[in-house]
């Protein structure tokens, strides 16, 4: 537990400023704790303190009671509303501010997620309709909300007797938002809200081109989060995690759910899309398309329940779904990053793939055994030429008459085969040699 966490659960029982009563504290995040609270005159409250060690930075302080002017700026009653605020005059949180809101109960998507079981593709559909309503509202009041994540979209729980049908949904936390009045809450160049749901351009700290489309990235990312059990990117850390998400694109759910709806995962990826004028051009336009998406999604469940196989051949055996992994439980804080964090990521390029190396061996081997060979026929034409018994016969002029001595045969060439004289041939008396000169005849005398 850290020193904020120590600090919220020691509030427990205090009073604040002589009027609100800190009975239980129901959260502590990032920039806050929160608690249910009662006031001196019996009502009930939610009261959001913010950490001390933020109190003592001003633009903090100033960005953290903005909440209530965003907030009760967005007329919808899905939207929580702010109903005081002010400044810790005493104590040991003296100076600390602190905002007054609605008291709800239920809990966050990010608790249910927490709990179980996990949010089916059409149930999120139903949250994701109500909060487009309210965007929506937020938007053309020039109020876009910068932080939407599971923690900050409460399931409110309903009463059973309430026949109003409100819904249940509350969006919680306009502490981030920017008011497109010209009243840029935070300062240039820095990227604030939760890494793995900030659009590229709220990524990169370019603060001037966020707009409504923001958070329709960010609603989408949530989608992609509770569908696939995984964020859109990961990082080792929260600088690393930033500068992906401002220079690379979202995959596309289907690459980690291959078997999502096709209406869910085409609302998805569209609203995740890199470019912000690829993306729905506002909430009004997204909640039509989860409004088509969901009419598909039921008509094919009618479908399929309406043409039984035939009564002929048993019904095939259902495949089992593909197996998920379980929606990431830990909760993200909000982070606010300077700009000198965020240089873009070098691009890698693919190495192209290196062949493996053959060894040599057995090509000097053969060399080796070839030049052996051409040495041995070589000397052995040598041996032929100059000193071999066949040339020793025709120059030595030999009667032709003797036979013949066996010659010892030379030693053949690698490759050449052996030379063989021409027998000897004896000739009767009288008869010449047949390559000799015919004779004269003798006259007799």
């Amino acid at each position: 537990m850290d020193a904020s966490d120590s600090r919220a659960q020691e509030r427990v029982g205090t009073v604040l400023n002589d009027k609100w009563t800190l009975e239980r504290l129901l959260g502590v995040g990032g920039m806050a704790a929160v608690y249910a609270a009662r006031h001196r005159n019996g009502a009930r409250a939610a009261v959001k303190v913010l950490h001390p060690d933020l109190s003592r930075h001003r633009e903090v302080r100033e960005r953290f009671l903005r909440e209530g002017y965003a907030a009760n700026r967005v007329e919808h009653p899905c939207a929580v509303k702010v109903l005081d605020d002010d400044v810790v005059s005493g104590g040991p949180d003296s100076g600390t501010a602190y905002l007054v809101m609605e008291l709800l109960t239920g809990e966050s998507l990010q608790d249910r997620l927490e709990r179980g079981p996990p949010v089916g593709e059409r149930e999120f559909f139903e949250i994701a309709d109500t909060v487009l309503g309210v965007l929506d509202v937020a938007h053309a009041a020039g109020v876009v909300h910068r932080d939407l994540k599971p923690e900050n979209l409460f399931l409110q729980d309903l009463d059973p007797d309430d026949e109003t049908g409100k819904s249940r949904v509350k969006v919680l936390d306009f502490g981030l938002a920017r008011l497109l009045d010209g009243q840029t809450i935070t300062s240039y160049g820095l990227a604030l809200g939760t890494p793995s749901f900030m659009s590229p351009e709220q990524a990169a700290g370019r603060i001037d081109e966020i707009d409504g489309r923001t958070d329709l990235f960010a609603l989408a990312a949530t989608g992609f989060r509770l569908r696939t059990g995984r964020r859109i990117h990961e990082g080792a850390n929260a600088v690393e995690l930033v500068g992906k998400m401002a220079n690379f694109a979202a995959p596309k759910i289907e690459t980690y759910a291959p078997d999502v709806n096709p209406a869910f995962a085409r609302v998805i990826d569209r609203a995740l899309e890199f470019k912000r004028d690829d993306r729905y051009a506002d909430a009004a336009a997204m909640r039509e398309d989860v409004r088509r998406a969901m009419a598909e999604m039921d008509g094919v469940a009618r479908t399929q329940a309406a043409v039984p196989p035939p009564r002929s051949f048993p019904p095939p055996p259902r495949a089992p779904k593909s197996a998920r992994p379980p929606p990431l439980a830990s909760s993200e804080p909000t982070q606010e990053i300077s700009a000198r964090d965020l240089e873009p990521l070098p691009v890698i390029p693919a190495q192209p793939r290196r062949r493996k190396r053959r060894s040599i061996l057995p090509w000097v081997t053969l060399a080796i055994f070839a030049a052996i060979g051409v040495k041995l026929w070589l000397d052995s034409r040598s041996t032929a030429d100059t000193g071999g018994p066949d040339a020793a016969d025709s120059a030595s002029g030999a009667d032709s008459s003797a036979p013949a001595a066996p010659s010892s045969p030379a030693s053949p060439g690698l490759f050449a085969p052996p030379r063989v004289s021409p027998p000897s041939v004896r000739r009767p008396p009288g008869m010449h040699h047949p390559l000799a000169p015919p004779q004269a005849p003798q006259r007799p005398h």
